[in-house]
């Protein structure tokens, strides 16, 4: 004897599913449901970063002014950033790097300038990292070049003047701004 619908040999009936509610399908949400624990979390405003800002302009400024002061006398002249002087490695006339340096002025102060707009974009902060280490180096270069001219003139002939160390003093100040701002991060508000 066999009953109906439990042979083997047929297939299981297929499943059956329930339709959803009447209010699902005409794009209304069903009840309980709440758009405030879906949503993702917005991002906190991105932070003010007045310090690294003014830093990168005061750097800025200082670089670009110190290119303009005497760098160093030799043998009564006066010689700034943008003087022709006498390379002892390569015994020719060359002109100092000022111009590379009002370059690098150039930039921090737009950097600083843009970041008190926009407040803390990572990328202006890390570009200005970078192109503060840049001129940094650059500067120690440029100071490396005139104590090579000091020591070819001798101490008698070669005094320094004060802005070969106000370019070195200002490419210091714009790394520290480029870090101060890179090295803020945003605030994310508490739940409580």
């Amino acid at each position: 004897m066999t009953d109906f619908g439990t042979e083997s040999h047929l297939p299981p009936p297929p499943p059956t599913f329930a339709a959803p509610p009447p209010a699902a399908q005409f794009g209304v949400p069903p009840q309980g449901y709440s758009p405030y624990t879906v949503a993702p979390p917005q991002k906190p405003p991105r932070p003010a970063v007045p310090v690294g800002s003014w830093l990168l302009i005061i750097g800025g400024v200082l670089s670009i002014a110190a290119c303009f002061l005497t760098w160093y006398t030799i043998m009564g002249q006066d010689v700034n950033g943008f003087d022709d002087t006498f390379d002892p490695q390569k015994m020719q006339v060359t002109t100092n790097t000022g111009g590379v340096f009002v370059f690098f002025g150039i930039l921090a102060l737009g950097f600083g300038i843009a970041q008190l707009a926009a407040r803390r974009v990572l990328a202006v902060a890390i570009l200005s990292v970078v192109f503060g280490a840049i001129h940094v180096l650059a500067t120690l270069g440029e100071f490396s070049n005139s104590s090579d001219l000091k020591d070819f003139a001798g101490s008698a002939l070669f005094s320094w003047g004060p802005g070969i160390y106000l370019v070195i003093a200002s490419s210091l100040v714009v790394l520290a701004g480029g870090i101060v701002t890179l090295s803020r991060r945003r605030r994310w508000p508490a739940h409580g």
